[in-house]
This record gives C-alpha cells, sequence and structure tokens, in this order.
C-alpha cells in the first residue's frame, strides 16, 4: 500500500486506501483495464453486461457518450468536426481522475475506428485485456457482395479495432441460450485469465487467443553478444530490434524538443528514459513486441522503463566473464574500404575500433561488473533469467529464446517457486 501511495500520489490518501483495500480483497493482480468490443451479430444488453461487471470486478465505466459529453465541453471543440486526437486526449483524463486509476476501467462503444484507437494507443491508454464478445463461431456461408455496410458515427469498426488491440485480444464465444449472468460469468473468467498469463485454445473458459506480445530487454556487459542475440531473436519472433546506442544518436539529430535538450545539455536519466519511452509507444511496438538492449544501464533506468505504460515482461541476463567479453571485443575489427567486419589483424586495410583498446574497454567492464550489475539485478528481481554467455552463439540463442516463451517460474508476490511450472 505505500508503494501503491507513493508511485499515485493521491490528493485523498484515505479514500484511495480504501479503493486499494477494497480491490486486494478481490484479486492482488494489476489493476484491470477493459475494452469490450461486441460484433454485429450478437444481440445483447451491454449496459447490464457493463453493471454485472461493475460488481464483479469492482471498475468504472467508460462509454463514448461519457467522452462526447466531456468532449464537446472541451475549449478547443469546434461543432460539426470530430478529432480524434482531442476525444483521445478527454478519454485519457477520464482515465487518470481519481480514483479511476486505482480501480481500473471498462471502456464500450469506445473507441470506433482504428484511428481513434491509435490515438488512444500513442497517448498510453492501454487496455490489459480486449474482449471480443462474438457468437460461437459457424461455418461460414458465401456472399455475394464482399463489401461491409456503412456505418454511422457511433457504429463501431470491429475488424479494424480487432486489428489494432489484437496484443491484447480475447475473443468470449457466447451461445444463444446464455443468459446475461452467464455472459457476465464468461467476461469475468476471461479478465481473470487473461491476468493469470493463461494463453492458447481453450485458455479462461470459452475464450481463444491471448496476448502473445513479448517486450524482452536483454541485459549484458560489452562482449556477451546481446546485439548479435537481439537480431537474431527479433528476427524469430517478429519483434522490433531496438539498439538505445542508435535511438540516442537519432533523437540528438532531430529537430525536436529532445533533440534540442540532448545538444544543448547533454543526457540526462529522465531524456534516455524519454527517448525509450516515445520509440516503444509507437504502433509497431505495440502491435508486435520489442527487444532492447543497451538500456537500462542502471537502477534508475531500469524503475524508469518498469514504470511505462509497455514495460517489458522479459528480462534475460547474459552472463559473460570478463576474460571472454575482452577477447571477443579486442579480436572484432572492420575492414575500412569494404566495411565488413574482420578479424584483427588478418590484413592491412583491418582497423579495430577505437572503443575496443585495451583501456576502455577495461574501464567499462569494470563499471559493468562493480557497479551496474548489482542494481540492475537488484531491479529486476526474481523474474529475471540468468543464462550462461560463455558458451557457443547456438547454444545461448535457443535458451534466450525458451526464456522468452517460458511460463514464469515464480510467484512474485509469495516470493516462492509456482508448483507445475517448468523454468529451463
Amino acid at each position: 500500500m505505500v508503494h501503491d501511495l507513493v508511485v499515485s500520489l493521491p490528493k485523498d490518501h484515505l479514500k484511495h486506501m480504501k479503493i486499494f483495500l477494497g480491490r486486494r480483497l478481490h484479486s492482488s493482480k494489476d489493476t484491470d483495464r477493459v475494452i469490450l468490443l461486441v460484433s454485429p451479430d450478437l444481440k445483447l444488453d451491454i449496459k447490464a453486461l457493463a453493471k454485472q461487471l461493475i460488481k464483479d470486478l469492482g471498475i468504472f465505466v467508460i462509454t463514448r457518450r461519457c467522452v462526447m459529453d466531456r468532449y464537446e465541453k472541451h475549449d478547443e471543440y469546434v461543432p460539426g468536426c470530430v478529432s480524434p486526437v482531442l476525444m483521445s486526449e478527454v478519454t485519457k483524463i477520464l482515465t487518470m481522475k481519481d480514483p479511476v486509476p486505482q480501480a481500473g476501467w471498462l471502456m464500450f462503444d469506445h473507441p470506433c475506428t482504428v484511428r481513434e484507437a491509435r490515438c488512444l494507443q500513442q497517448d498510453g491508454v492501454l487496455p490489459t485485456v480486449t474482449l471480443f464478445l462474438t457468437p460461437t463461431p459457424k461455418q461460414a456461408t458465401p456472399t455475394d457482395d464482399p463489401l461491409t455496410p456503412a456505418r454511422s458515427f457511433f457504429q463501431q469498426d470491429i475488424e479494424g479495432l480487432k486489428y489494432a488491440y489484437k496484443a491484447t485480444l480475447k475473443e468470449v464465444h457466447i451461445d444463444s441460450d446464455d443468459d446475461s449472468e452467464k455472459v457476465a460469468t464468461k467476461c469475468f473468467n476471461a479478465v481473470r485469465a487473461c491476468a493469470a498469463g493463461a494463453q492458447g485454445p481453450l485458455q479462461g473458459y470459452h475464450v481463444v487467443g491471448a496476448p502473445g506480445v513479448y517486450r524482452v530487454i536483454l541485459i549484458g556487459p560489452r562482449g556477451s553478444g546481446r546485439k548479435t542475440h537481439s537480431v537474431i531473436l527479433a528476427k524469430h519472433f517478429g519483434l522490433v530490434c531496438l539498439n538505445f546506442t542508435q535511438l540516442f544518436n537519432e533523437a540528438y539529430e532531430k529537430k525536436d524538443d529532445i533533440g534540442d535538450k540532448l545538444r544543448n545539455h547533454g543526457a540526462s536519466v529522465q531524456l534516455r528514459a524519454e527517448i525509450v519511452k516515445r520509440r516503444i509507444l509507437k504502433k509497431d511496438c505495440i502491435d508486435n513486441g520489442w527487444v532492447l538492449t543497451e538500456y537500462p544501464a542502471s537502477g534508475n533506468d531500469f524503475e524508469l522503463l518498469d514504470n511505462m505504460e509497455t514495460p517489458p515482461n522479459r528480462i534475460v541476463f547474459l552472463n559473460a566473464n570478463w576474460d571472454t567479453c575482452k577477447a571477443r571485443m579486442t579480436n572484432l575489427a572492420v575492414d575500412w574500404c569494404t566495411g565488413k567486419p574482420a578479424a584483427a589483424g588478418s590484413g592491412p586495410r583491418v582497423l579495430s575500433h577505437p572503443r575496443n583498446e585495451e583501456t576502455t574497454l577495461d574501464q567499462e567492464l569494470d563499471t559493468y561488473f562493480t557497479e551496474s550489475l548489482a542494481e540492475l539485478r537488484a531491479a529486476a528481481g526474481i523474474t529475471a533469467v540468468e543464462i550462461d554467455a560463455n558458451v557457443s552463439f547456438d547454444q545461448v540463442q535457443v535458451k534466450i529464446q525458451a526464456a522468452v516463451i517460458a511460463a514464469p517460474a515464480f510467484d512474485i508476490e509469495q516470493c516462492s517457486q509456482i508448483k507445475n511450472a517448468c523454468a529451463d
């Protein structure tokens, strides 16, 4: 509770503590943020379902009508014009108003278009689970009309929204004879299954699909192979490969607020975090997941990364000893004519990088092993996976892939190993 108070800094501490304790009676997981999509083929009383979910989950409901009421009172409102960017800003205000962040929210009838969904994602309004309520699938019937029917302003583009929220999408199959209480039970089980990490067909009671977006950070000293492994890992799982040095150089050259601060004042801890945050909140990272190297480099970096809207869900340490790292880096060189990597000393045109000089390399390795590594391990906690990176490349890559797809081996809150879970 103290940790939650320090992070949230509520205006009314007693009210915040009351809501916190009320939620802990039902669940010890993170607050539920649910977007509800309903198939047009399904005849369902959404308002009655929302009321039942309020009782079951203890969350607040945000509808399109609520957003429009606040939107029409905004200073920048133009009659007859609907701005997805402004609507996203209004929606974020509603989700951040106390005590909604502590209790969680359920959103239905909003967003209605992919454009609105992308604006919400850019503003950090991200659901923990997106429920798509649909009739139990049957054999498709042939049709002569390939076009979708026209939609009004308040009708949702279901297929587009399913694609936009595919990272958290779960399908809930509703039978024709299901009453409102049974539908609410299925939705409740779907939310809880997602919070527990249940994935795959039939996981979570009549639910198909699950979040399958990996957000991985590879931590290790120079020479542990983190860059090369990140490229192979990204290619294998379809992730976005991110390297902090490259992100920093791109941000430094851009003519924007962050670029001006970097050029005029240098890189601070907050600016480094802002560079990473701006990149991982882009569409490709949200949809496909990412693998990040060279960041975080300290405990403060890790804390800021963990508090972002899309924090890492897989942490892998590549443990390579000092001698191995040094031998690998000093053997790296480049042919200055062709630009291709080559073994050091293999020809007159082969030159080593200045960063790979013995003095510079010893200084970087000393900082990592004596300062950074202890901070990062403490910040990562017991859910991080440590891999011996002294062995061959293929062996290390296989272990990294296994660590990414493996189920959690530890219960974070009980600080004990989960039963019937394999960590290999």
